[in-house]
């Protein structure tokens, strides 16, 4: 993809619809959050050389605005302002290891609440309810451990007992 053209002067007032629907993909392809990662995050301006708005759409608009932020955080705000909900099932490959890196991701995404019209406890609720689905995703694997640390490490009180057994 484009990772140099910041700006492209046309005149915006003959761009048709499809042609705004076409722009609109290549700045932030919501049909995925891999697609959104990977879409265009360098183009900052569409029209006149003048910056005028005229004539393009607001979710353009906003796409252009958030690609003048800092570029390392622009595909992390653009995942949260067009994917409400984040998938964690194609995670669930690489196990538990990745759970690390998901808290780190969110920790990153905080610094994007200035640019994303979303609350704080918005924020830290679709924070909770991603890691929640990518724990319950993977059940086996947390009860089998607690089962093996269960049979490795017996519970402290079994020992308890046996003793008071003894002194009776």
């Amino acid at each position: 993809g484009n990772t140099s053209l910041t700006k492209l002067f046309c005149d915006q007032t003959n761009v048709t619809a499809l042609g705004w629907s076409a722009f609109s993909r290549l700045l932030c392809d919501t049909s995925s959050v891999n697609n959104t990662y990977l879409s265009n995050h360098t183009l900052e301006v569409i029209g006149c050389r003048y910056g005028s708005l005229y004539g393009i759409p607001s979710s353009i608009q906003r796409y252009l605005k958030l690609n003048k932020q800092s570029q390392y955080d622009v595909p992390i705000c653009k995942i949260l302002v067009s994917h409400s909900t984040l998938d964690m099932t194609p995670f669930f490959q690489w196990r538990l290891k990745l759970l690390p890196l998901v808290v780190a991701w969110f920790e990153r995404a905080r610094s994007c609440l200035g640019c994303v019209e979303e609350s704080m406890t918005s924020f830290e609720t679709r924070e909770l309810s991603s890691v929640y689905q990518f724990i319950r995703g993977l059940p086996l694997l947390v009860v089998d451990g607690l089962y093996n640390q269960k049979t490795l490490y017996p519970h402290p009180h079994s020992k308890k007992r046996k003793f008071d057994q003894r002194d009776k």
